[in-house]
């Protein structure tokens, strides 16, 4: 029985964080996204606008992008950085319906958006309290120095939450030290070892004591000693 009403207890406690978890994931808000990209290999580039994100629904993740096609000049900036094996560099300003506003940048290799014919995937990473955490560019590529068939940005948007660490194996844990407690308490678990080996701890330092106690006394044996001997040259 107190077995059962342990595991009782487990569980409940693991019901509960698990639906606070799922009331925070469950969070719905609504984010805003502007987006600005690079053609340049600078160390500090320069930025021009791409376009905006609207999620109306974190929940859903449902997504309305907004982006202009790209001119013949941005493609031909865009060749030129996949000859030279450049990156492509986007930086997203996020707000969120809390208020808040976080810049990120991420980059992309320049050929792998011509192999992909200008097709990109945004993940849009989040934590338990629906705030946005990063942005990431992702394309599939393969790599290629062709030009794209297409001018304008083909872009899906992915909401994606960190993936949470293994869950403790509790139950197993409290089984082990419930079987302990009923082998104590039944006296199954008898100590069967010698002497030395249950009381060591208190042998030892006894041994050292005497040991030192037996280096000392032959100090003070001699000292009566020589005292007796003067006494006899009298």
């Amino acid at each position: 029985m107190k077995m059962h009403t342990s595991f009782a207890k487990i569980l409940l406690v693991l019901s509960l964080s698990s639906f606070i978890s799922a009331s925070e994931l469950d969070f719905d808000g609504w984010l805003q996204i502007r987006l600005w990209h690079s053609f340049d290999d600078e160390p500090t580039p320069r930025y021009v606008e791409r376009g905006k994100i609207t999620i109306s629904s974190i929940r859903s993740g449902a997504a309305v992008v907004s982006q202009p096609g790209l001119h013949n000049l941005n493609i031909d900036k865009l060749n030129i950085l996949a000859k030279h094996g450049g990156k492509y560099r986007l930086k997203a300003i996020v707000q969120s319906s809390s208020g808040s506003e976080i810049t990120f940048l991420t980059s992309i290799l320049a050929c792998n958006l011509l192999g992909s014919n200008l097709q990109d995937t945004l993940n849009i990473w989040l934590d338990s309290s629906a705030e946005p955490i990063a942005v990431n560019l992702v394309s599939q590529g393969p790599c290629s120095l062709k030009n794209p068939t297409a001018q304008s940005w083909t872009t899906d948007v992915q909401m994606k939450y960190p993936d949470g660490g293994p869950m403790p194996d509790t139950a197993t844990y409290i089984q082990k030290l419930e079987r302990e407690k009923q082998a104590r308490e039944s006296g199954e678990n008898k100590d069967n070892r010698s002497f030395f080996a249950k009381y060591w701890m208190y042998v030892i330092p006894a041994v050292i004591f005497v040991v030192l106690s037996s280096a000392t006394n032959p100090e003070a044996g001699n000292t009566v000693g020589s005292g007796g001997g003067g006494a006899q040259r009298q």
